[in-house]
């Protein structure tokens, strides 16, 4: 078996691993890092690029100019809200204290630009919540990264539109305004034709966004440092030597590879979102009863909690939720994430509501997708599946469209045809195509029409909380999450109780290395991103909140593996 010799081997090429790699490449060690697809980027590329974390440099930039004070004393009291019994007081003080300094060390040192966003914690009836604490990450243009963009991981394809990508918050707005306003409709046209412009000159778009981005300017630094990230490489064993990890053998497409470590080993495998063991031993009935097709990537198959089991680690369920939920609609046949849609926009705008099969609501539908979900399992406790319809009148679908059905002018008839979008003149006969108690339908929806006229909600409260009215509609009122469903045909699409990555994980130290049941660190082992568990133990406080973590660990794991403090 051929061997060599690194300081830091790094299993993983999103963004947690990466950070990781740059941190220790930046204090001097010799880092490998392996990849076991055949393109980089891992779930980060497909994900919004953001990070949630607090007091950070930019959010300071915008609370002056909202007016809107922050600290990390109120940060900390938010996620103590927010961890409840599960709270791991210790690692929370290292990310609040380390996660700033993060994201200065990023900017000032690697490719990583980043900028500040008003954007609404999802807890924002709390306190204690804010506005500032969420960061996006700055687009990138494709031709940076040479030849290794042919190996760098795409957005998931279902969301481009005619394979171009869509970055911000502004631009997602204006294309959804494209079909009824001509100032938008010329801000698309003007994007979409330098979109194709670069397309005829480079071979493919040059706009590259959100983690996509994020990916491609933390493996640009690595490049730059001269360290290598093989491909198609998965680690297969540790190798444990008096007490620490030595090596690990890593098979590659010339045969396995001995690869000795003088540090370590730090594992960002992604969790196991597409670990279907695991999933129904952790995750409730029942959504823990079916196979959950996600966006996440492919290859986040739960590598990492079993290599480091191997090595004495402990796995850990002890969260208030698994996994990052993500209420999902699945195109019928497809047998991938291609086929998976996230439902990000839709829901929370009028003229749209949820049901069970009962006919009935169960939740707000503004709120955020993680709280979406349980409301959702609760709801069909007892059931095979966790499944509901998301219903949407004829003008709030030709004004947002609903799932992969795009909104006005783009046609889906296909989606009709495939199954996927069920389409009724009345409610009574939309009931029937789907399998809903047609009575039931007919008075939950007259009885949210008659309250979403007035702009309330008295069952769930829809639109009480800033949350919720930032994912609304600008131009409706009086509550611009409301909106009653009364111009047929009707439509629907039936939602899943889906994920966009997992919480449980490994038991890990404040300096992100691994440890055992009696609490001992498994000294040459690091566990970051959705392979260690929350710090936020399974909550979810704002946009940002699995990336913020992954990355300030990684940052951590990389600053200790150096012998440097973070």
């Amino acid at each position: 078996m051929r061997e060599l010799t690194v300081d830091l081997l790094v299993a993983g090429t999103g963004a947690s691993g990466l950070t990781a790699a740059v941190t220790a490449r930046k204090a001097g060690l010799d880092v490998l890092v392996v990849e076991k697809e055949a393109v980089f980027g891992g779930t980060t590329a497909t994900s919004g690029g953001v990070l949630w974390v607090p007091g950070n440099h930019h959010s300071v930039a915008v609370q002056e100019a909202l007016g809107r004070p922050d600290s990390i004393d109120n940060a900390r009291a938010y996620l103590i809200e927010e961890t409840g019994n599960y709270i791991d007081r210790d690692r929370l003080e290292t990310y609040l204290d380390v996660a700033p300094r993060m994201v200065r060390f990023l900017e000032d040192e690697t490719e990583v630009k980043f900028y500040g966003m008003d954007y609404p914690d999802y807890h924002s009836e709390s306190e204690h919540s804010s506005c500032v604490r969420s960061i996006g990450t700055v687009d990138y243009q494709a031709q940076r990264m040479g030849d290794h963009l042919s190996t760098l991981k795409n957005q998931l394809p279902q969301t481009l539109f005619l394979g171009f990508a869509v970055g911000s918050g502004v631009e997602m707005i204006e294309f959804m305004k494209a079909g009824r306003s001509i100032r938008a409709a010329g801000f698309v046209a003007r994007k979409l034709a330098k979109h194709f412009l670069d397309v005829l000159r480079f071979g493919e778009g040059q706009q590259v966004v959100r983690g996509r981005a994020l990916v491609a300017r933390l493996s640009r630094t690595l490049f730059d440092l001269d360290t290598p990230i093989w491909l198609n490489s998965p680690i297969k064993r540790l190798i444990g030597e008096d007490g620490r990890i030595s090596a690990a053998e890593v098979e590659t497409g010339e045969g396995p590879v001995r690869v000795n470590v003088r540090k370590g080993v730090v594992l960002a495998c992604g969790g196991f979102p597409q670990d279907a063991e695991r999933r129904a031993e952790a995750f409730p009935a029942p959504a823990g009863n079916v196979d959950h097709r996600n966006p996440a990537a492919p290859g986040n198959t739960g590598d990492g909690t079993r290599l480091a089991e191997s090595a004495g680690g402990v796995f850990s369920n002890e969260v208030a939720h698994p996994a990052a939920w993500m209420p999902v609609s699945i195109l019928p046949d497809s047998d991938d994430f291609t086929g998976v849609w996230p439902h990000l926009i839709d829901r929370q705008k009028p003229g749209f509501i949820s049901v069970t099969a009962d006919g009935k609501r169960f939740c707000d539908e503004s709120s955020a997708y993680h709280d979406f979900v349980p409301r959702l399992i609760k709801a069909c406790e007892g059931k095979s599946r966790a499944e509901a319809w998301l219903i949407g009148d004829a003008a709030a679908v030709r004004k947002w469209g609903i799932g992969m059905a795009r909104p006005f002018p783009i046609p889906h008839g296909q989606h009709i045809r495939s199954g996927y979008l069920n389409r009724a003149d009345t409610l009574r006969e939309l009931a029937a195509r789907c399998g809903i108690d047609a009575t039931a339908l007919e008075e939950t929806v007259d009885n949210f029409n008659r309250n979403a006229r007035n702009g309330v909600d008295p069952e769930f409260g829809r639109g009480a909380r800033e949350y919720d009215r930032y994912q609304g509609d600008p131009e409706h009122g009086p509550n611009n999450c409301l909106g009653p469903l009364d111009k047929g045909p009707f439509y629907a699409v039936k939602i899943e109780s889906g994920l966009i990555g997992t919480f449980a994980g490994l038991n890990t130290d404040i300096h992100a290395r691994v440890v055992r049941a009696d609490g001992s660190p498994i000294e040459g082992l690091y566990a970051v991103g959705n392979d260690q568990k929350s710090v936020f133990a399974g909550a979810y406080p704002g946009a940002g909140a699995t990336l913020g973590p992954a990355m300030t660990f990684g940052f951590v794991a990389g600053r200790h593996a150096a012998g440097v403090p973070a």
